[in-house]
This record gives structure tokens, sequence and C-alpha cells, in this order.
């Protein structure tokens, strides 16, 4: 009789362990239903956002016709902003960085752009990865290819802003392919994320980096993460945002339609494993943060149409989980001028900062235009 009941509950038990391995974690973030409706491709049935934009560069004939990659950030009483910049196509030998500043009171008026970075070797190509600001330093970080994106060369440098106006020689900093800065965690530690290169594509996609580095210059460590499929994964983009309960979360792109992301109670060290979200993705950059009065922003081509870049909106959550708000950012009809590598059509790889009470959203125009939204 005891036999019997020990049998039965343990049957129990592991019946209970099997249904429990086959439920999936849930998603870090999500939309609530009907937030975006894909049967209105040119609105999503979102309202849209009135604003005058600012031209940072634009493509000319005799210019270089490449721009991709915008990356902000506030230095004192000065927003910078970098990007990527090709004689025609992406990614293409000879693609180099260029920035332009304003002032905080006057942030209509950008400075001529000027050169950050190239490629010494002129085999690769330099991709914008963001800034670092500790206290009046400023860091511009850029990765530099072996060749492809790809190749085990490929690696990010770091050149810090000179008191004279210069900048100070090239660091080596971590392997990887970045397009974005590190996001400075709650006690004050940066946590960068990027694409793993050579070898290291064959285990991971996504790699992340912590240092306790206040210029992010030195004392980079990896911090593990594991995704369940590799194949749905090509280029991840990682933007990482932090909850107000202090939980990190990582959206990725993916080729699924929808966004995965993962979850960090550590501050960045490790993370749970990519789980599909149905926060709707077209396969571009998005980006992300937190507005003054605590809301999480998601910013992104939110069609569920892979590589439809046609229309460029703003998601709010009040928690970092639900996103149950958005509006249209830019959604007008555009055309690449000059035909290239990867060129495509419309309103891409945004990034944000908030500067005082104002959110500034960078992005590329046909991957041909830098402009700013206010």
């Amino acid at each position: 009789m005891g036999s019997t009941c020990c049998s039965k509950a343990l049957n129990g038990l592991i019946v209970l362990l099997i249904v429990a391995g086959n439920v999936k974690a849930a998603a870090p973030l999500g939309v609530v239903n009907g937030l975006f409706d894909s049967k209105q491709p040119r609105t999503l049935g979102l309202g849209k956002l009135t604003f005058t934009e600012s031209v940072l560069y634009q493509a000319t004939k005799t210019t270089y016709r490449f721009c991709h990659h915008p990356n902000l950030v506030q230095r004192g009483d000065e927003v910078w902003c970098m990007w990527s910049n090709g004689r025609v196509g992406e990614d293409e030998p000879g693609q180099r960085i260029l920035f332009s500043k304003a002032a905080v009171a006057n942030l209509s008026e950008w400075s001529r752009p000027q050169q950050l970075a190239t490629d010494p070797a002129g085999h690769g190509a330099c991709v914008a990865s963001g800034w670092i600001v500790a206290g009046r330093r400023l860091v511009a970080l850029y990765t530099v290819t072996g060749g492809t994106n790809f190749d085990p060369r490929t690696a990010l440098f770091a050149r810090e802003a000179g008191a004279s106006g210069g900048w100070t020689k090239p660091r080596r900093l971590v392997p990887g392919f970045f397009i974005a800065g590190p996001v400075r965690m709650p006690g004050g530690d940066l946590l960068l994320s990027g694409e793993h290169v050579g070898d290291a594509r064959k285990t991971g996609r996504m790699t992340l980096y912590r240092t306790s580095a206040k210029d992010g210059l030195s004392g980079w460590t990896r911090c593990p993460i594991s995704p369940s499929d590799l194949k749905v994964f090509g280029y991840t983009e990682p933007a990482p945002y932090v909850r107000e309960d202090g939980v990190v979360v990582c959206p990725f792109r993916n080729y699924s339609g929808s966004l995965y992301a993962s979850e960090s109670r550590d501050s960045g060290r490790s993370w749970s494993v990519p789980v599909v979200t149905n926060f709707p993705d077209s396969l571009a950059r998005h980006a992300t943060g937190r507005l003054p009065g605590g809301n999480v922003f998601l910013i992104n081509n939110s069609s569920a149409k892979r590589l439809d870049r046609s229309i460029l909106t703003i998601a709010l959550s009040r928690d970092g989980r639900q996103f149950d708000r958005a509006v249209v950012i830019k959604n007008e009809e555009t055309k690449v001028r000059f035909e290239g590598k990867h060129k495509l059509a419309g309103w891409q790889y945004p990034h944000a900062i908030v500067v005082g009470d104002e959110l500034l959203v960078a992005y590329s125009v046909n991957k041909e235009d830098v402009r700013l939204a206010p």
C-alpha cells in the first residue's frame, strides 16, 4: 500500500517536472493586443507627431552617399552626433566616421560635419559605435571591420576628445561588431552590447561586456548569454534599458518578425535565454531609454514585414514590461537617390537621448542622410 502511494507520488512528480520543463519563460517585454494594426501599413492605426527636423547631413552627387548608425550624446551644454559615412554602399572599404555638434540651447543649428576616424589600413570599414561621457571627458567609440563585418579581426576602438579639439590615437578595446555605445548601469558600471565575430559566431550571436572603468577604456569582461536557436539571429543589434526595479531588459533584432528579449537581474552580469516577444519589428535597429516621467520608450520600425522601414514609431510603457501607447515619428514616403550596397528606402536605425525635458531622435533616411527629430 505504502509502496503504491510512493510510486504514484513519484510518477506525479515526474509529470510535473516534464510539464514545467516545457513551459516557455515569460517574455520580458510585450505590447498590448491591437496596439499596432498591421492592416494599415502606412500608419499602423496610430496618430503622428509633428515637429521640425534638423538635417545633419544630406548626400549629394559630389559627397559621400552612404550614412547610417547615428549615435547621440550630451556633453555639458552640447549635444554630439556621430554616424557612419561611406562613399556609396554600406560598410565598404573607406567608410569613415563623421561627427557634428550643437548647443543644447540651439539644437536646430549643427556644426559642419568633421571626420573622427577612418581605417588606416584601408581594407576595412569604420562603423559608428557611440559615446561615453565620464565627467568632463568624452570618448568616441567605433568599430573597424577586418574586411567583412564578422571577420575575426573586427574590433571596437576608442578615441578621446582632447582639450585642444583633436583626438587621441585609436585604442583597441574588445573584439566584436558594435553600432551603439554602452549603457550606464545603476551602480555606474557600463554595459556594452553588439555582435560576436569570427569563430565565436559558431556558438553565439550577441555579445555583452561590462566594465567598472568610468571612461570605458579598460576592464571589459564578457557577460554570458546563450540563445537557444542561433538560426533565428543574424545581426542582433541589442539596445538594453533598465527598468525602475533595476532589472535590465535587452531586446534583440532577429528574423522572426518580432523582437526577442532577455533580462538580467544582476546589472548585466548574466542573462536569461532570449525569448520571442509579441513586439513587431521589421529586422532593423531599435532604440530604447527612459523619459523624465519614468516611462520606458522603444523606437523601431514596428512593421512585421521584413525590412519594411517605411514607418518609424515610438511605443511607451509605464513599467518597462507592457507597452500600451504608441505614435508615428516618421512615415512619409521616401526613395533612395543613390543606389548602393544594401541601400533601403525609409526611416531607420534610430538612436535617442533625453536632453532636459526633450527627447532627441536621430535616424538615417534611405541610408543616405542623417536627420534629427526634437
